[in-house]
């Protein structure tokens, strides 16, 4: 008789580490999902300030053809540069959820300009990223960093620790 109440106790030992687990692996989820979303947020505000500077670059353009008495040409730019300010508050005070809708609706109202559109962004992207990926290299290499600290410095202590 002795025997089914330790399998008993095995069963319920089984069942509380089970449940440990799926708490630990909840909670590390909870704060990758939470993580990334933080890594969003930055990379759109980045993303933001650097269509600003371009909107600022077009704005010093203007300028510059206005005073070299151009000003059909200076009327294009300003208004190129309106039209960059506005991408970029769209994108600033967007939510996410908001801005994939919007992506969507370009797409099915004009695929031809979807594709091109996300053809160049593609391309921008991976410059950039390549381009980022050289400098975070020598920076990690010259700090003695790795960056995956980056993102265990993001999570709580506790799914830190798992990892």
């Amino acid at each position: 008789m002795a025997e089914p109440i330790d399998s008993m106790v095995g069963a319920e030992g089984a069942r509380s580490d089970l449940e440990r687990a799926r708490g630990i692996l909840s909670e590390l989820a909870g704060a990758v999902w939470s993580a990334a979303w933080s890594l969003a947020d930055e990379q759109k505000a980045r993303s933001v300030a650097q269509v600003g500077g371009v909107a600022e670059a077009m704005r010093a353009a203007a300028r510059s053809l206005e005073s070299s008495q151009n000003l059909t040409a200076a009327d294009y730019v300003h208004l190129g540069a309106r039209n960059i300010e506005n991408f970029a508050r769209t994108i600033r005070d967007g939510r996410w959820v908001d801005l994939a809708a919007d992506i969507e609706e370009t797409a099915r109202r004009r695929p031809t300009l979807f594709v091109a559109g996300a053809t160049v962004l593609g391309f921008l992207a991976a410059r950039y990223w390549s381009a980022a990926s050289h400098r975070g290299d020598a920076g990690a290499e010259a700090s003695g960093t790795d960056v995956s600290n980056d993102f265990r410095e993001r999570l709580p202590p506790s799914a830190a620790r798992e990892l």
